[in-house]
């Protein structure tokens, strides 16, 4: 008997040609992820990736939006490169910029917090001086008021100072030590303000420890906001009430009258 020369296997070639797509399409909701798992977007009507915005695209986009001063916008820009193309020589730039469309939006936390985060993934980057001044400046425009806890001014300090002695010779040093003395006059009036409320309590121990030290510390400070004399007349009388076993003057005297 006579084979036909058409190979067996050719004749089912029809069929399943003409099964494919019912078994693709006939997929149940719940199973229709296996379709994607094996053919990807092959059957989709358009790849998502071209819809998407290069990583060239969106930082332009994000620097445009800065300089029209959307900068909510910027953020969502940058925010989206760094998330989707995380390996992207814009990434960088990004990251950065992130930072600053906080910043310039007055978002002073979420700023820290991008500029924190780049110094951290970039520590040797040429612009970490200028990181470091807006960290500071981040935690310096977080200030409220003199009776509030003064531990944003101490953390925009601690980055100052960091600035000062890792960068001396940086051009954002300079500016670094004058917002330092700024941030000393803040410890200097909270500390004077918690200091006279207890001395007007007659809390004499606890005025002393308050006011010794912004005295010792950060004597120009102190001299700038005029604080000399009242310190030291507080810390005079702080002393001989003490001396006296604790004994209070009446409020008139502790007020000043």
């Amino acid at each position: 008997m006579r084979l036909s020369s058409t190979p067996a296997g050719n004749c089912f070639r029809p069929a399943i040609l003409w099964l494919l797509p019912i078994l693709i399409f006939g997929i149940s909701g719940c199973d229709s992820y296996l379709v994607k798992f094996y053919f990807g977007d092959t059957f989709s009507k358009g790849s998502s990736s071209s819809t998407e915005k290069s990583a060239e695209q969106l930082v332009m986009d994000g620097v445009q939006k800065m300089q029209k001063r959307d900068y909510e916008g910027a953020v969502k820009a940058f925010q989206q490169l760094k998330e989707h193309y995380p390996y992207s020589k814009y990434a960088i730039l990004a990251e950065l910029k992130l930072g600053d469309a906080h910043f310039q939006n007055k978002e002073y936390t979420d700023a820290a917090i991008a500029y924190e985060e780049f110094a951290r993934l970039h520590p040797r980057n040429e612009v970490i001086p200028y990181v470091l001044y807006q960290i500071g400046m981040c935690h310096f425009l977080s200030f409220t008021t003199i009776d509030r806890d003064p531990e944003e001014t101490r953390l925009a300090m601690e980055s100052f100072q960091r600035l000062i002695q890792t960068y001396p010779n940086s051009e954002y040093t300079l500016k670094a030590k004058k917002q330092l003395f700024e941030c000393q006059k803040r410890i200097v009036a909270h500390e004077f303000y918690v200091g006279r409320l207890y001395y007007v309590m007659g809390e004499f121990y606890a005025a002393r420890e308050r006011l010794e030290p912004i005295n010792r510390n950060y004597p120009q400070a102190v001299k700038d906001l005029g604080y000399e004399e009242q310190v030291e007349k507080i810390l005079g009388a702080s002393q001989n009430r003490l001396n006296e076993g604790g004994k209070k003057p009446s409020v008139w005297t502790r007020w000043g009258f």
